[in-house]
C-alpha cells in the first residue's frame, strides 16, 4: 500500500519525497554520526517520516502546501484516525500559509471520513470561512457548532467580531459585542 501511496505522487513532489526518505545524496554519509543513532539508522533503513514524527517534531513550519495536503491523505488512509489534535496541527499549519479554501476543503473531508470536529476545529474553519469572505458560511458552522453542543468560546467570538469587521458589518460587530458583554464575558 505505500509503495502504490508513493508512486502516486508527482513528479514535482517525488524529489523531494526521495530527499526525506533516503536523505540527500550530497549530504553527510549516513555512517556519520553528526544527527545520532535514529538518523543513521533511518538512513540505512530506507524508512521516511511517517506523520506522527512530522507532527512531533515541528516539521509543520516549513512545509509546502502540496506536502501539507500529501500529510492530510496519509493520515486519512492511517487505521486507526490520528487524534483529532493531530489533524488540527496540520490544519492550523495551513491556515498559516492562508490556503483558506483548502483548509475548508479537508475539514470537509475529514467529516466525510467520519473524523468529528472538535471545539478547536470548528475555530479553525470558521476563522477560514471570516478570512475568506465568506461570513455566511462561518455563521452557518457557528450554528452547526452549537447544534452539536459546543459553546462558542472567546476565540470563536473574536473571530467572528473580525470577521464582520474585514467585511465591513460594523453594526452586526457592535451587536455581538453587546452579546458578548451581555453573557458575561471578559473582553480584556
Amino acid at each position: 500500500m505505500r509503495r502504490l501511496y508513493n508512486n502516486t505522487i508527482t513528479a514535482k513532489g517525488s524529489n523531494l519525497r526521495q530527499i526525506l526518505e533516503r536523505g540527500n545524496p550530497g549530504s553527510v554519509s549516513p555512517s556519520s554520526s553528526l544527527c545520532g543513532f535514529r538518523c543513521r539508522e533511518r538512513a540505512l533503513s530506507g524508512l521516511s517520516y511517517d506523520y506522527r514524527e512530522k507532527l512531533r517534531n515541528g516539521l509543520l513550519q516549513d512545509l509546502k502546501l502540496e506536502d501539507a495536503v500529501d500529510l492530510f491523505s496519509e493520515m486519512a488512509q492511517s487505521r486507526p484516525f490520528p487524534s483529532i489534535v493531530d489533524f488540527n496541527k496540520l490544519l492550523t499549519a495551513i491556515a498559516k500559509m492562508k490556503k483558506y479554501g483548502v483548509v475548508i476543503s479537508l475539514g470537509e473531508q475529514m467529516q466525510k471520513l467520519g473524523i468529528s470536529h472538535n471545539l478547536y476545529t470548528f475555530n479553525i474553519l470558521i476563522n477560514c470561512f471570516c478570512r475568506s469572505s465568506r461570513l455566511s458560511l462561518a455563521l452557518a458552522l457557528l450554528g452547526k457548532m452549537m447544534k452539536l453542543g459546543y459553546e462558542p468560546s472567546i476565540v470563536t467570538l473574536s473571530t467572528l467580531l473580525n470577521g464582520y469587521c474585514h467585511g465591513n458589518r460594523i453594526s452586526d460587530a457592535v451587536s455581538l459585542l453587546d452579546q458578548m458583554v451581555e453573557m458575561g464575558i471578559n473582553l480584556t
